[in-house]
């Protein structure tokens, strides 16, 4: 099987990535690695699975992004962190990468609708 996780360098990202790379999946992780936290923080995130076969990383804005991989499930969890960036000077970019991402991802042709996974993992 086959997972896209966008986001996968942030917190709740990489430990999703790390939980589907030890149930056997493939993982195609997309990340654009945005200045909110250092680079070295997210970098450390997916250090593991970078050491894995089975994982590959993008490192692109998903909103650039003309076309996606073939996967067997999407997890989006690409968003702006924190709250506090959501008002004054950093309104425009919270706003782009909340909101537009996930306008974007529901106005994809043939992409209106993600399978979900609800079936637990086995440890």
């Amino acid at each position: 099987m086959k997972a896209l996780v966008t986001g996968c360098a942030g917190f709740i990202g990489s430990h999703l990535t790390e939980r589907l790379l030890r149930g056997g999946y493939e993982v195609i992780g997309i990340d654009c690695f945005t200045d909110y936290y250092a680079r070295e923080i997210k970098e450390r995130n997916i250090e593991n699975a970078l050491n894995q076969k089975n994982f590959k990383l993008i490192e692109e804005d998903i909103l650039e992004m003309d076309k996606f991989p073939e996967v067997d499930y999407v997890f989006h969890e690409a968003a702006q962190a924190g709250v506090r960036a959501s008002w004054g000077k950093s309104f425009e970019i919270y706003t782009r990468n909340n909101v537009e991402h996930q306008l974007f991802q529901s106005q994809k042709p043939g992409q209106n609708s993600f399978p979900v996974l609800t079936q637990e993992f086995k440890r």
